[in-house]
């Protein structure tokens, strides 16, 4: 048996008290490990057992046959290792993605209808949103079933507007922008996703969409429009926004032409490692080492 598992399968501790193995004709149970008391079972289960030993308890005892569902019922952490397990074959499992999908639906609670629209089943549920993306997944790549671009475009919308997933916007506008999974390329459906993305504060899709209203790709070309959202990615953390922000001061693109400011701006993505905001800075030195005391050190770094 092995731990591999980031959770072990859990079961109740009174669980085999309920599914005690049935008595042979002579009057002796047919599986001496029933015998043992159910805390102990649950035990040796937790602390040793992977999905594997489950499935292997379920084909040699009747009673046992749905230990696996039963296990993987005890939580929603449970219930998506397990059709991780199915889906990857690990965890002593061979790898079933049919039956993987079956389970991560039961976590989604969320149908698609015909004109591929997400909808909640049970409005009282949660929509799980790592199996939203998993199944997406298994459309586009035809696992488990068969290719469906719009059946994998409208689980990742679910996963984004029921789920609240904001990566699965950004990987939908990356998808447009790109033509990925055999999608036609579609600027101005990229900007949308990209925007719905950015305003949850997605700091990856925010300086995407500043690179939209920069070069007017898919929406109409603003330049201080594409400022803001590179001046929030910026402040964010985002090193190439940054560099933008610096560049756009030095260009006068959207706001007034400044060196100073560009050179700060260049400092900081600069400190963080941008080759291209080195270069500008010994472009601009005879400024930068005015607005940047100690600025030489970045380029010895």
């Amino acid at each position: 048996m092995t731990t591999t598992t980031s959770h072990q399968p859990v079961l109740p501790p009174l669980y085999f008290d309920n599914v005690k193995a049935p008595k042979t004709t002579e009057g002796k149970r047919d599986c001496t490990t029933s015998d043992l008391p159910a805390e102990i079972l649950s035990l040796c289960l937790t602390r040793f057992a992977d999905w594997g030993d489950l499935a292997k308890l379920a084909q040699v005892q009747k009673s046992w046959s749905s230990i696996l569902d039963d296990a993987a019922g005890q939580s929603t952490d449970m219930k998506w290792e397990l059709s991780q397990a199915l889906l990857n074959g690990t965890c002593g499992l061979e790898r079933n993605p049919k039956r993987a999908i079956a389970v991560m639906r039961e976590l989604t609670n969320v149908n698609i209808s015909d004109e591929f629209e997400p909808e909640v089943a049970d409005n009282d549920a949660v929509c799980f949103a790592p199996a939203l993306r998993a199944i997406a997944n298994c459309y586009f790549e035809g696992n488990g079933v068969e290719k469906e671009t719009k059946l994998g475009l409208a689980w990742l919308k679910a996963a984004f507007e029921l789920g609240n997933d904001v990566d699965a916007a950004y990987e939908t506008a990356l998808i447009h922008e790109y033509g990925h999974h055999r999608v036609h390329v579609d600027v101005v459906a990229a900007a949308e996703w990209f925007q719905k993305a950015a305003e949850q504060n997605h700091v990856e899709a925010m300086s995407e969409l500043a690179l939209c209203y920069e070069l007017g790709c898919g929406l109409e070309q603003n330049d201080e429009i594409a400022l803001d959202w590179y001046t929030k990615a910026a402040n964010l953390g985002h090193i190439t926004s940054k560099y933008s922000v610096g560049e756009a001061f030095e260009e006068a693109r959207g706001v007034p032409q400044s060196d100073e400011e560009a050179c700060l701006w260049y400092y900081r993505a600069a400190l963080a490692g941008d080759e291209d905001s080195k270069k500008s800075l010994r472009r601009l030195y005879d400024i930068a080492r005015i607005v940047v005391p100690g600025v030489a050190e970045i380029f010895n770094a």
